[in-house]
Parts: structure tokens; C-alpha cells; sequence
């Protein structure tokens, strides 16, 4: 994945809401907030999925959510505060947050597989979310201050990704015996893995879903 090592666009940090407030406004920008705030970091997952996050430019992201780039700084602050928005949102729009919802219309193993394949899905949301959690990952190499937030939403994914797999040691599908945490942890960073070669082309999609429907049966399944 591309990294992130210089400190682009900081010369807008000092843009406050006063300038936002006092925008005209396009149609997006007329809209409510939580409409706007969605259109900007939906914007963001784009340029990041076209450009890396070295290559997001405020400028052009304002442009492709239809808004001002003050009103931009008024929902986020600052072009870091974007990108840790923008990584929050693709932990909450990955395919494995359902599985905080269950439904109990699959096993907890269907349910993990299901979850986890999904983040392997060509649908673009999906892949433009995947690419900005391994964008922005990589740019917390370089740049310390996005560390807590990575290993936040990671240890978020973790933990609901053990909770289906404690789900599935009670119902059956799951074998006993195994760590559901230790488990999760190696599940999810094979995933990162997969996707990380998936995406720079260094393995075919379809390879990718068979070693982890491999891993996920050795891992987990019961019998």
C-alpha cells in the first residue's frame, strides 16, 4: 500500500467555522449536517481510493462531496481530522459490522465466514473502505498521531469478530476449546493481508477467498 509521509494541506488547519457559516453554500451544502458529513467522508473514501492519502487534497474532496472546502473544515477541523473521520467510517461501513447484529438467521461460523468474505467483495463502498483502512494504517507508520486511532478500530474489529465466534462455540458450529480472542486477532490480519494483496494485484481475488475459507475451516470449524 502507498504511505503517507509528509504533512500536505496543513496550511488549511487554520480555517474555523467562522468561514464555513459564512459560505453561501451549494446544494449538498444546503442539505443537513449528517447528509453533508456523509457526502464529505464518502468523497474522501474516493479521492483516497484513487489517490492514497498522500494524495488527498482538500480541495478535492470538498469538489467531489459538492461543497465548500470551509464547510469541510467545519465538520472536521483540519485535513487530519478528515482522515481519522474517514477511517472511523470505514470501520462502521466494513461488511463485518453486521455481525453486531445477529439476527440468528445463520450459524456463528456461517456468520463470521459471511462477515469476513464480504470484506474481500468488489462492490466499490467496499473496496474504496478496505483501501482506506490500509492507507491510513500505513500512514500511522509515519505519523504517530494516528496510531491510537488504528489501533482502536482495530481492536474493535478484534473484539466483534470474537464475540460471533463466541456466538458460534455456543450454538455448535464452532468448535470448543479455542481462544475466541487469539482467534479473531489472526483471522482479521489474515483478511488485512488478503486485501493488501488483493488490491495491489499481487493475488487474484478469488485466490484470496479461498485461502480464507481454508484458514476460517481450520480455524474454527467444529467436526
Amino acid at each position: 500500500m502507498r504511505r503517507w509521509g509528509g504533512r500536505e494541506g496543513s496550511r488549511f488547519e487554520s480555517i474555523g467555522p467562522a468561514m464555513a457559516k459564512g459560505s453561501s453554500g451549494t446544494a449538498a451544502e444546503n442539505g443537513g449536517g449528517g447528509e453533508r458529513r456523509e457526502a464529505i467522508l464518502t468523497a474522501a473514501a474516493r479521492v483516497i481510493a484513487r489517490s492514497g492519502v498522500r494524495g488527498l487534497r482538500v480541495e478535492e474532496v470538498a469538489s467531489e462531496a459538492g461543497v465548500s472546502p470551509p464547510l469541510l473544515y467545519y465538520h472536521f477541523a483540519s485535513r487530519q481530522g478528515l482522515i481519522r473521520a474517514a477511517l472511523e467510517r470505514a470501520s462502521d461501513k466494513a461488511p463485518s459490522a453486521a455481525l453486531r447484529a445477529d439476527s440468528g438467521a445463520m450459524s456463528g461460523y456461517e456468520a463470521v465466514e459471511a462477515a469476513l468474505l464480504a470484506e474481500l467483495d468488489e462492490a466499490r463502498a467496499v473496496r474504496d473502505n478496505a483501501i482506506v483502512w490500509g492507507e491510513v494504517s500505513a500512514t500511522a507508520v509515519f505519523e504517530a498521531e494516528l496510531r491510537e486511532d488504528v489501533k482502536r478500530v482495530t481492536e474493535g474489529w478484534s473484539a466483534t469478530v470474537a464475540a460471533a465466534i463466541s456466538r458460534g462455540m455456543e450454538d455448535g458450529s464452532i468448535r470448543a476449546g479455542i481462544d475466541p480472542k487469539q482467534a479473531a486477532e489472526v483471522l482479521i490480519t489474515l483478511v488485512d493481508g488478503l486485501c493488501n494483496r488483493w488490491l495491489a494485484g499481487a493475488m487474484e481475488r478469488e485466490r484470496a477467498r479461498e485461502l480464507l475459507v481454508a484458514a476460517l475451516r481450520d480455524t474454527l470449524a467444529a467436526g
